[in-house]
């Protein structure tokens, strides 16, 4: 009789470790194979009530029940199309057998008798649902919490009615909808990983439909059915989403793409909470620093802009990374509160760090006055830069200053007059006609950037 090939084996042992939230519990599952109607059905339950199940159609094999241990499939897994057979010595021994390398090899079981506890149930008629829900289980999954306190954290939600997916560990929260779900309430399942494994992936189109107690995911030969929880509490995400962002930053998908590999390499990365700061101006930077040498580091993303108020905030670099790995493209801002990243059906939230954590622009950065990003390749710079030594002589005629540094201390030069002039028009009484004047040379001084103190005529 053959069970399955070595393939099947090695897949079925993989997707049902991945049907196991957390660390495993309890006694190990057992392997049942039922032969009926010339179908195959090899299926396992976890101690947590999750099923996988394999279906295959094999035609001419005789109805049977068998029930082994599930850790004969770690002996027999391998990667061809080999068969695994068994044949059976008595009511409760068998010797499965299989080639290894060209070589036949023997492995004595011992059956399990049959109760009703291994009866399959029969799967009701499944409805098709887009393929992109595989993924919205797996990511939800990862956003769910390890454990669940007030509210069932750990498990994902499937909005019925609305048509999406949640999953959520208080600090972050996912979104993802655009679905169509043959059930209008809303339920909670485990948080499995199973829903991003390859086999499941290449299987084809998505199936799905529930029982009052049960939710099945199917795709292909493979099934998960799931057991559902109606009762819990569980947070309203899509309550948490403030209703205005002022500050909207939309990166390019180049920028996103030439990003991601480097945030891992910023200063900073040692750090608990691996911050970095976005800061959205008009243009997009991202910004980190190392707090030993002081020193900070600009990544401005060129091709990516902003719109309303100027927004600078910290934020996890793995959560940043996370979001961009998802597809979101465009951040909403609200500083002290939520960053949110979207993209077409999909809300990724998250939590913004301690604004203490946000890094300013080094000082001797100069700014755009067009409002257009600036070009600079990502280099470490220190916040001041330090004066050129001399030796207490002064720098030779045909050495010519730095522009930088002349640039700044012309900068400095009119700063102090600007608020010279400031003091002087407060104390003066000056005419309209020298208040105009006046506010022509302010409003040319403010043209260059300059911090020019508030106290114009």
């Amino acid at each position: 009789m053959m069970l399955f090939t070595r393939v099947e084996a090695r897949d079925f042992k993989t997707l049902l470790s991945r049907c196991v939230s957390g660390r495993p519990r309890g006694p190990a599952p057992s392997l049942v194979i039922q032969f009926e109607n010339g179908q195959r059905t090899i299926a396992a339950t976890t101690t947590d009530g999750v099923t996988l199940t394999h279906v295959s159609r094999t035609p001419g094999a005789a109805d049977d029940r068998l029930v082994l241990p599930v850790t004969v499939l770690a002996e027999v897994e391998g990667s061809t199309s080999e068969a695994v057979t068994l044949e059976r010595q008595s009511k409760l021994r068998a010797v499965v057998r299989w080639p290894a390398g060209g070589k036949p090899r023997t492995l004595p079981v011992e059956l399990i008798l049959p109760g009703k506890q291994h009866a399959l149930a029969e799967q009701a008629a499944l409805t098709s649902v887009s393929g992109g829900i595989l993924s919205a289980l797996q990511e939800c999954g990862r956003s769910a919490a390890r454990d669940s306190g007030r509210y069932a954290l750990a498990k994902v939600q499937i909005q019925g009615k609305a048509g999406r997916v949640a999953g959520t560990d208080g600090k972050v929260a996912l979104l993802w909808g655009g679905f169509k779900f043959p059930f209008a309430d809303n339920i909670l399942v485990p948080a499995l990983s199973v829903f991003g494994s390859k086999p499941l992936a290449d299987a084809g189109d998505v199936r799905m439909d529930r029982t009052a107690t049960h939710l099945t995911v199917a795709t292909g030969p493979w099934s998960v059915t799931l057991p559902t929880d109606a009762t819990s509490r569980y947070p309203d995400i899509a309550g948490v989403i403030p209703r205005d962002t002022p500050t909207v930053a939309t990166l390019d998908e180049k920028d996103a793409t030439e990003l991601l590999p480097v945030l891992p390499t910023l200063p900073g990365n040692d750090h608990e909470n691996r911050p970095v700061t976005l800061d959205a101006d008009g243009s997009v930077t991202i910004r980190s620093s190392d707090p030993n040498t002081a020193g900070t580091k600009d990544v401005p993303l060129t091709r990516s802009s902003s719109i309303g108020p100027p927004a600078r905030v910290a934020l996890d670099r793995r959560i940043l990374a996370r979001a961009l790995s998802l597809g979101c493209r465009t951040f909403r801002l609200t500083p002290g509160k939520l960053v949110i990243g979207e993209r077409d059906g999909l809300t990724f939230i998250a939590a913004l760090l301690e604004p203490d954590l946000i890094v300013s622009p080094p000082a001797d950065l100069p700014k755009a006055t067009t409002g257009k990003p600036i070009a600079h390749s990502p280099q470490e710079r220190n916040p001041t830069m330090a004066r050129p030594e001399t030796n207490g002589h002064a720098a030779p005629r045909d050495d010519p200053q730095d522009p930088l540094l002349a640039a700044e201390d012309l900068r400095a030069a009119l700063v102090e007059a600007a608020t010279k002039a400031t003091k002087l028009v407060s104390a003066l009484k000056v005419g309209r006609k020298e208040k105009k004047v006046l506010a022509t040379v302010f409003a040319g001084l403010k043209q260059l950037n300059l911090n020019v103190p508030n106290g114009q005529p």
